[in-house]
């Protein structure tokens, strides 16, 4: 069922817009229910669920089958899906992607780096296109700081407003410079997510993984609110313990 975000006015009312990652039913169950606004199937199901070293090394049937998971478990969510890597070399296959990711259920998908034409051809369909810029992942090997000086927040401030013009209904901003991102905010109609950008955004995106504590490693710019994987270890060494021992449960 197609969802129509309403982003724009939560934007106007000043209202923060939340969004997560995620890549199966019981965690879209549990995001669903919590009131997350923006559900999001990121290419980070490469690394974080799927082994891989790198998210451009995941493939659009696995992201697939992933999107249909994660929107068997949305009853009111926006479910957003990233443009993988593989899918993203030439229109003609983005826009097929895209058109494959909305059958399997998403109300948008995210496409990185500053590609005017892509917008707007992808306005012109079904699917809601997102932009990504900043530190882009797919683009950029290692993880920095983006827009730290006047001529590149300049640059990123006039990306922003060109593809807003082209059809995107909102835009990713990750690892920029507060002050830059709250001048984007303000200067755009559309609303700003950020990550590792300030809170000057309209809304905050996490990796799932990182918020509840699933991975060991805790990234600079992630929120941590949980520990799960200390949590499920615990329960694990628990039964390993009873079996042994024969333990009646």
């Amino acid at each position: 069922m197609k969802r129509s975000s309403n982003f724009r006015v939560l934007k106007q009312k000043g209202i923060g817009i939340s969004m997560l990652t995620c890549y199966d039913y019981p965690s879209a169950k549990i995001q669903d229910a919590c009131g997350i606004d923006i559900i999001f199937v990121g290419d980070s199901l490469a690394t974080n669920v799927l082994g891989y070293d790198h998210q451009n090394d995941l493939r659009l049937e696995e992201m697939r089958h992933h999107v249909r998971a994660v929107a068997r478990g949305i009853s009111r969510a926006y479910l957003l899906a990233d443009l993988p890597y593989l899918s993203s070399s030439d229109l003609p296959t983005i826009l097929s992607a895209a058109e494959q990711l909305r059958l399997d259920g998403v109300d948008g998908v995210k496409v990185e780096g500053f590609r005017p034409e892509v917008f707007e051809a992808l306005a012109k369909t079904e699917v809601e296109p997102w932009a990504h810029l900043g530190f882009t992942p797919q683009l950029i090997k290692e993880p920095a700081m983006q827009a730290k000086d006047s001529a590149s927040a300049e640059q990123l401030v006039k990306e922003c407003q060109a593809l807003e013009a082209a059809g995107a209904v909102g835009i990713i901003l990750e690892l920029i410079p507060e002050s830059v991102a709250g001048r984007v905010a303000k200067t755009l109609e559309i609303p700003t997510i950020g990550i590792g950008a300030g809170s000057s955004c309209d809304g905050q995106v996490q990796v799932w993984h990182d918020l509840i504590g699933l991975e060991t490693h805790v990234y600079r710019h992630a929120v941590r609110l949980c520990d799960a994987h200390k949590k499920q270890t615990s329960a694990v060494e628990a039964y390993k313990r009873k079996v042994v021992k024969k333990e009646e449960f």
